[in-house]
């Protein structure tokens, strides 16, 4: 079978990428801002200069299973979300189906997740900061055209493309269309794409010039990037752009041979890649911080289970569509075959290079008291069109507030990246905060309002139950 729509939707059946304007955070999803906030090990990613500085005076921070995972629905509300997207029980008739393609049509699906499974840092007054994760991102955005949704949700009954129909046997139908049309055309404003790799991350930062009423610190991180799937489908009349890199663990068979087949089953990597960071941070008078940062430069060498799409035409399809709107399981039973004596659909490739989704952070914050902390944030995309990038610049702002020792309290707002207008919440506790050793813990919603509106919700949170501060502090005057 040369298969067009299952591939479209193979990280249904995993996905969820990159936290929003943080990285798997507790402590900073709630807040709104990040880029002047985090410092020791969770700057990675975020702004690396701020291994120069510590939150509070301890030398060595400790953390696993940090894990932020937001999802954004347009054509699904906030129950549906909750009750019928993982949901195999809803049986959808005829009606209900083309009720779901016309909601589908157009709308921006989005998934997001970041775990870090473990961090490390060691910092110094003097010689700076060191730092160690691991990491996982993973994201997913998908917007079907009305044809790609009429063609996940009624196959053979979308009887305006598909207009005549033929039986193999007792149970099988296939749809097909007596004038087909390219897919270029008939996918026409399509967009999907996804990412999934792990991360080994290495940063330092340090001061660069230190004055009586201003601070200037640097720093940098690199990493090793170990890719475990990637899609990509851009689609209008001018300029097709789609490839597949995928693990053996999605179970996706394109039936085409390809150089760099895997010939392992389960999670196999299919590429890898290095990746680059560079910050600045500005701390003047103890009050005010500013922090600059470009992250994600680099690239992912794919080698593994690639093919290149060809713009062929779509000729036929073997199904009725998907009778719930479980599309994480059932997406690959949507097959569309492309027309008798086309090229093949897919064409299997040796290796692609592919840019990091490139970005710039700034940021800055405001000290008025030891108990509260506002600041805003940017987030601006630099490299678009590729897996795993934002469609807009977010920007962001907030408040962290400690009203005692054992907690503190954040409140945000984050709008932009195509996925709306959100008000982050988020809380944290401190069941031990001694001058030695500190436990944190803690919760985050990325959109409070979400919980109390139907469409367009923004369903997401973090959380993070073992993160610790211990050692003394050394190096200073």
């Amino acid at each position: 079978m040369k298969k067009i729509f299952t591939a479209f939707l193979f990280f249904l059946s995993v996905s969820v990428g990159y936290s929003q304007m943080e990285i798997s955070a507790f402590n900073a999803t709630g807040g709104g801002y990040s880029t002047t906030f985090l410092s020791d090990y969770q700057c990675i990613g975020i702004n690396p200069a701020n291994l120069g500085w510590t939150w509070n005076e301890n030398s060595m921070n400790l953390g696993f299973m940090e894990t932020a995972l937001g999802i954004y629905s347009e054509p699904l509300s906030r129950s549906q979300v909750w009750k019928d997207l993982f949901n195999e029980n809803i049986n959808l008739d005829t009606l209900g189906k083309a009720v779901a393609a016309q909601d589908f049509s157009d709308k921006l699906l989005w998934a997001q997740a970041g775990v870090t499974w473990f961090g490390f840092s060691y910092q110094h007054e003097k010689i700076g900061g060191f730092a160690f994760t691991i990491r996982d991102r993973m994201l997913w955005s998908t917007t079907l055209n009305s044809n790609a949704a009429n063609f996940l949700f009624q196959g053979y009954n979308y009887t305006p493309y598909f207009d005549s129909t033929a039986n193999y046997g007792t149970d099988s139908v296939t749809g097909y269309s007596t004038n087909p049309q390219m897919a270029s055309e008939v996918y026409a404003g399509t967009k999907l794409h996804a990412l999934w790799y792990r991360e080994y991350n290495f940063g330092y930062g340090r001061k660069i010039i230190e004055k009586e009423n201003f601070t200037w610190y640097g720093g940098f991180a690199v990493r090793y990037i170990a890719a475990y799937g990637a899609y990509q489908y851009f689609e209008d009349l001018s300029n097709q752009k789609a490839f597949t890199a995928l693990s053996p663990i999605f179970e996706v068979n394109y039936n085409e041979p390809t150089p760099s087949l895997i010939t392992e089953t389960g999670l196999r990597r299919v590429g890898d890649g290095f990746g680059f960071d560079l910050g600045f941070t500005f701390l003047i008078k103890q009050k005010v911080r500013i922090g600059l940062a470009v992250n994600d430069i680099g690239s992912i060498t794919y080698n593994g289970n690639l093919y290149a799409a060809n713009d062929v035409k779509v000729y036929q399809i073997e199904t009725g569509g998907i009778d719930n709107y479980n599309i994480f399981a059932q997406g690959q039973l949507i097959v569309a075959d492309n027309a008798p004596g086309d090229p093949s659909l897919w064409t299997g490739l040796e290796k692609k290079k592919v840019n990091l989704p490139m970005n710039f952070r700034g940021g800055a914050s405001y000290l008025i008291n030891d108990k509260v902390e506002v600041g805003i944030d940017s987030y601006i995309p630099l490299n678009k069109n590729i897996p795993g990038h934002y469609e807009k610049a977010m920007m962001g702002l907030g408040v962290h507030y400690d009203p005692a020792k054992w907690v503190q309290l954040s409140l945000g707002m984050v709008t932009g990246g195509n996925v709306g207008t959100n008000v982050p919440l988020g809380v944290t506790f401190y069941p031990v905060r001694k001058e030695n050793v500190t436990w944190q813990i803690g919760f985050a919603t990325r959109d409070v309002i979400s919980l109390f509106k139907s469409n367009n919700a923004m369903i997401g949170f973090s959380f993070g139950f073992l993160r610790f501060s211990f050692g003394e502090l050394k190096g200073g005057s």
